[in-house]
């Protein structure tokens, strides 16, 4: 079936009729002058680019996607650069080899010795030597003979300011810098919890128990469970292991004299890392 075009009416015919009448648009000075510039340079035809602005809607919506990836990428970096100095070997005396982790490493390999002090180790020094060991995170920790310790971590810049180590049998002594302050070190023995804020100090595993001497500074002292008590300069305190309530006492005269020439051999280095 063929439709046949439908006829004008009058009203439509006149109105067509005029609008043909009229007269065709002059362009405008502005639109001949670009006109004539793009057929003078050869742009006619050439594909456009129409760039819009973006709604503000999207561009918060595009920030928001962004946002994981920058608190992630700002948590990396300050996570990376809080992380502690890590422990320096300055002495190792004596001979034969110190057990780390269960393998001997000899003590006339510096170098291996040096890469096997980090946190978490365990360290079994024998009964001949002694390892002295440093952090520019204010802190000197000297194993004596036959000791044996879980390496603590060394304190973080701004975070992770409270660290933990462990002592399984015999002796370590410690000193601390201000570049020590408000950092926390947490020492564990079977029967004892350490707890160093600044300070000179020994802390000593027996048979019978553990020994904590003070020679300067404030150390917090208790069994496993129980009360922590402060233990002030030339002061010790006792946690036995068999039940009996601690005991306090003056601090043991030699451990008084070794830990003061300790903390003398030191106490510049201290200062010097401290600035």
């Amino acid at each position: 079936m063929t439709l046949e075009p439908r006829s004008a009416s009058p009203e439509e015919a006149r109105a067509r009729d005029a609008v043909r009448g009229l007269a065709a648009p002059r362009a405008g000075a502005a639109f001949r002058a670009r006109l004539k510039s793009d057929f003078v340079a050869g742009r006619i035809g050439h594909v456009r680019t129409l760039s819009l602005a973006i709604p503000w809607y999207r561009r918060t919506a595009w920030w928001l996607a962004l946002a994981p990836a920058a608190v992630a990428m700002l948590v990396a970096v300050v996570w990376t650069t809080d992380r502690g100095p890590g422990w320096s070997l300055v002495a190792a005396r004596g001979n034969g080899a110190v057990t780390v982790n269960g393998a001997p490493v000899s003590l006339t390999n510096r170098g291996d010795l040096a890469r096997a002090m980090r946190a978490g180790a365990r360290l079994a020094v024998p009964a001949n030597a002694e390892l002295e060991l440093m952090s520019t995170a204010g802190l000197v920790v000297q194993v004596t003979a036959g000791t044996e310790v879980t390496l603590p971590a060394t304190p973080g810049r701004w975070m992770n300011r409270r660290v933990s180590g462990a002592i399984h049998r015999g002796e370590i002594r410690v000193t601390t810098g201000t570049a020590f302050a408000g950092a926390h070190l947490n020492v564990h023995t079977p029967e004892a919890a350490v707890e160093v804020t600044g300070t000179t100090l020994a802390v000593i595993c027996e048979s019978t128990g553990t020994c904590v001497c003070v020679h300067d500074g404030t150390v917090k002292v208790g069994p496993h469970g129980g009360s922590m008590e402060a233990v002030t300069r030339g002061r010790r305190r006792y946690v036995f292991n068999d039940g009996r309530p601690p005991e306090s006492a003056e601090i043991r005269p030699v451990e008084d004299t070794t830990l003061e020439a300790f903390r003398d051999s030191r106490s510049r280095w201290l200062e010097s890392v401290s600035r």
